[in-house]
């Protein structure tokens, strides 16, 4: 708890003064990992770079944050998503959940050079995005076994982003 309060930059002693309980805290220090890792994500996507270079760029931030923080997202989903009290809960779902939406709606803004697009619903775009990742990062185990040959987890995620920035664009592709 102490450790969670200093990340937040909030006194331990008044850890129910700002956020009422541990809980409350939780849900503070996860909305604000969240805030940073979709403006990371956001001022990537603003770079005028073909659609390849956007889906790759996209991909590699969320599988970087999950190398980073494992249960990332599992905590985001427990803290944000699954916690719907009353008004300021669902209020904080909705700001996740659009803010996450607007990225792949961003995605999928065409730039000189870029292929057409086909029609695409951004929403399921985004959840595609979000499980490509989160799956890769929880099948450790799996992949380790599968990858066993290769020089290390850095070529099979190497492999993996080519892997699924070219499936992504050749699926957006009309």
């Amino acid at each position: 708890m102490v450790e969670v309060a200093q990340q937040a930059n909030v006194d331990p002693a008044l850890i129910r003064y700002y956020f009422g309980n541990k809980k409350g805290l939780l849900r503070a220090a996860t909305e604000h990992l969240m805030e940073e890792v979709q403006e990371r994500s956001r001022i990537m996507l603003t770079e005028k770079v073909p659609l390849k270079e956007r889906v790759r760029k996209r991909l590699s931030l969320l599988l970087a944050v999950l190398q980073e923080n494992p249960r990332f997202f599992q905590l985001v989903m427990e803290e944000i998503y699954k916690d719907e009290d009353g008004e300021r809960g669902r209020d904080g779902l909705r700001s996740v959940a659009n803010r996450g939406l607007a990225l792949s709606e961003a995605l999928l803004e065409p730039v000189a050079g870029d292929p057409a697009l086909r029609a695409v619903d951004a929403r399921l775009l985004h959840v595609a995005i979000l499980g490509m990742c989160t799956f890769f990062m929880d099948a450790k185990p799996l992949l380790t076994i599968l990858f066993e040959d290769e020089a290390g987890e850095d070529a099979y995620t190497e492999q993996y982003l080519d892997f699924a920035t070219g499936l992504l664009v050749r699926g957006l592709a009309a």
